[in-house]
């Protein structure tokens, strides 16, 4: 007989899983036996996964090739269990140090029927739970008494805010639980009824103050939605329903445990009230929020004590208890306008978004005006730039341009409108503008109007994988999956170069759109162009004529994110080694990808290396270049249209491909060029460079067929064609 039974049902998420399992690892227990109950999942290398961890952690492994739901998933895990507790846990959940360690012991040392600790919602990785906790104020005990204690844990603050009772997170004694099971035909609320079937049972209780549980929301709910998040109809009604039958079952009973739970419960259910039915009974243009989910709630808080309220929610509530909907409505009003203002006073930002909304966003629409960013406005290039360039020499005035530029001293042809990204002038240009025309995510404090269009033409074939593609996000903003669809969901057309690009931007984006595989604007230079140009761009940096130029273009690593939206760039390139080996014919631009946010100081290198990373046009690098280094960046796929030699210094390949992104390509076999790990290799590849075109000519020819096809240089032509010609 085992201490602790383990009983966790997996249906879905690898990478969950390796997550939840790592966790359980790092606790160190001794005397358990995890129950792996396979619930339907056909994931590639599931069973090898699995093995591996059955080296570290007792498990039992139940493979059921359907799927039996997650009752009945569990009721086969209680058949077999033969510990003296049983925990129950989701796969994709993890824990935090020590978590069920401190669980256990508490057992030992009180062995009380019902052991808990708290659960906590997030979207972070395993990894980065300690950025939840900066946020998040776990419970403390002071003066409660462990059964209050256990039960407000029980209900819980911190996890979904309709969620009133849970199983997860709970150490329950075997007997306890006799022949109890979970309800097989309740898909959402089994928890409820197989906590108040034992609840009886239940003679003591201990809650844990550090022990904490993360309970995970999935971060892709397009292709690992979970329960919580799958479409449930009428969901407030069943919520209030699923609390009515607890609360029919508990009613009657006057035991303390009961009365706790109770008050727990409803305190719970205020909550959710003042949070956020009130801002959708006043706001929502659903009547159903004013009649059928206030009469629901109504039911449940006429039983909430709002004595214990401060003086203004207790007026609030008063007015929600008289179903005074008209006085309701106007002191939640004002209770927003109020929160509004103090907010106002401390964020110019949210300011500015409140006029864009309220006020710029109601003027007329300008059917000739075109709204246009590069790269966050830090630079007048790619796509958007040769689209614009194209319009303003072909209907010089038929259009009105307003470029997004954060550096006013960028000059641009035809002297168009500039404003700066986020100033008040951005917001009311990007309300009145027919076009938005940008080549990465929109702005995240801006949404397009229902009568605009925007015209994405991304930034690159993507060779890392994106979006809904990806696996775990270890960037600060774990949710940046629901923006991905949230900005794909307003695109009226998506430019693509290629079939490849069309097919994986669908996809991590979640696009449904039209797509217009018309080639990249930005390319058309590379065809449309003569040594005139390639003199005159030499000219700009300043670089000598009389040697012959590589472009090292790496790209950036989520894992040197220390902000949203900025990361640090650490030169892997021994720039000393190579200025010793090849300077005597060759000169090196280094050019960071935009996101990098600090500079490269290169002042002991001059005359050798040149950081070109603030250059606006890297298409005007590329055709000044003679070979190409980069790692997993997309440059690649538009420099092969040029037929110039391409390095790839992959030397953190493993870390990248297995942990960090993963690739759409098979980078060992489909690359055109050679995969090279150091410094002294990468030098041994320029010295025989000719030798490496030769090796990979083959190789380029296929890649050049398969990416570049369509570039021709008249894909703006194309496109404004498409789009703009006939309005």
């Amino acid at each position: 007989m085992s201490f602790i039974s383990i009983i966790i049902p997996f249906k879905k998420g690898k990478r969950y899983l390796i997550d939840c399992l790592d966790s359980l690892t790092e606790q160190n227990l001794q005397d358990e036996e995890i129950i792996l109950i396979i619930n339907g999942n056909n994931e590639e290398g599931i069973e090898n996964l699995i093995h591996t961890y059955s080296q570290r952690l007792n498990i039992k492994l139940l493979t059921f090739e359907k799927e039996i739901g997650v009752g009945k998933a569990r009721n086969e895990g209680l058949k077999i269990a033969n510990g003296k507790y049983i925990y129950l846990m989701d796969s994709d959940d993890y824990l935090y140090t020590d978590a069920l360690l401190n669980l256990i012991s508490a057992a030992k040392k009180t062995d009380a029927d019902f052991i808990n600790g708290e659960r906590i919602n997030t979207y972070f990785i395993k990894d980065r739970f300690d950025e939840q906790l900066i946020d998040a104020t776990p419970l403390k005990q002071s003066k409660l008494s462990d059964e209050e204690f256990s039960l407000k844990l029980l209900v819980g603050r911190q996890t979904n805010s309709m969620e009133v009772l849970s199983v997860l997170h709970a150490l329950i004694k075997r007997d306890m639980i006799g022949d109890t099971l979970f309800n097989e035909n309740n898909r959402y609320f089994s928890d409820y009824e197989f906590i108040i079937d034992i609840f009886d049972n239940v003679h003591s209780f201990y809650g844990v103050e550090d022990s904490l549980y993360a309970k995970r929301n999935s971060d892709d709910p397009i292709k690992l939605t979970s329960l919580n998040q799958e479409e449930k109809g009428d969901e407030f009604l069943l919520y209030c329903k699923e609390y009515e039958n607890v609360l029919k079952r508990i009613s009657l009973k006057k035991e303390e445990k009961y009365l706790l739970l109770k008050e727990e419960m409803l305190d719970k259910f205020y909550r959710e009230y003042y949070q956020n039915f009130a801002v959708n009974f006043a706001r929502n243009p659903n009547d159903k929020w004013r009649t059928d989910y206030f009469d629901a709630l109504y039911e449940i808080l006429n039983d909430f004590n709002e004595n214990k309220l401060p003086v203004r929610q207790k007026i609030e509530m008063k007015a929600f208890k008289d179903k005074n909907k008209k006085k309701l409505k106007s002191i939640i009003q004002i209770r927003f306008i109020l929160r509004r203002i103090k907010e106002m006073l401390t964020s110019y930002e949210l300011f500015k978004q409140l006029i864009y909304l309220n006020i710029f966003n109601k003027q007329k629409i300008n059917e000739k005006q075109i709204l246009i960013e590069s790269f966050r406005g830090d630079f007048y290039s790619d796509s958007p730039k040769y689209l614009y360039q194209y319009l303003y020499e072909h209907y010089p005035d038929k259009y009105e341009f307003v470029w997004v530029m954060n550096n006013p001293n960028i000059k641009i042809p035809g002297n168009p409108k500039t404003v700066k990204k986020y100033s008040l002038s951005h917001f009311k240009q990007a309300s009145k503008s027919k076009y938005w025309l940008t080549n990465t995510r929109q702005p995240a404090l801006l949404s397009k109007r229902n009568n605009q269009i925007l015209i994405s033409t991304w930034h690159g074939t993507p060779l890392k994988k994106l979006g809904f593609d990806m696996g775990n996000l270890y960037l600060d903003d774990p949710k940046s999956k629901f923006h991905y669809k949230k900005d794909s969901s307003e695109w009226n057309y998506l430019i693509s170069p290629n079939r490849f690009t069309t097919d994986k931007l669908r996809s991590s984006f979640a696009y449904e759109g039209e797509v217009l595989e018309y080639g990249y604007p930005r390319n058309d230079i590379l065809y449309n162009h003569d040594n005139t140009i390639i003199e005159k761009i030499k000219d700009k940096l300043n670089l000598p004529k009389d040697k012959k130029i590589i472009l090292y273009a790496p790209t950036w690593r989520d894992d040197e994110s220390y902000d949203i939206g900025k990361v640090k760039f650490n030169l892997k390139l021994d720039l000393d080694s190579l200025k010793e080996s090849i300077s005597d014919e060759y000169i090196i631009l280094i050019r960071t990808h935009y996101f990098i946010s600090n500079n490269l100081d290169l002042t002991t290198f001059k005359g050798f290396a040149y950081d070109v990373s603030k250059y606006d046009d890297i298409s005007e690098l590329y055709l000044i270049s003679d070979i190409l280094i980069t790692d997993y960046s997309s440059v690649f796929f538009d420099y092969a249209n040029l037929k110039r030699p391409i390095l790839f210094y992959t030397y953190d390949l493993d870390k990248y491909s297995n942990m960090l992104r993963g690739f759409y390509l098979d980078i060992y076999t489909d690359v055109p060029g050679p995969l090279l790990f150091t410094t002294q290799e990468v030098i041994d590849a320029i010295k025989n460079i000719d030798a490496i075109s030769e090796q990979y000519h083959k190789k380029y020819e296929e890649f050049y067929n398969t990416f570049c096809y369509i570039d021709d240089g008249n894909a703006s032509k194309r496109i404004v064609e498409k789009i703009w010609e006939n309005r």
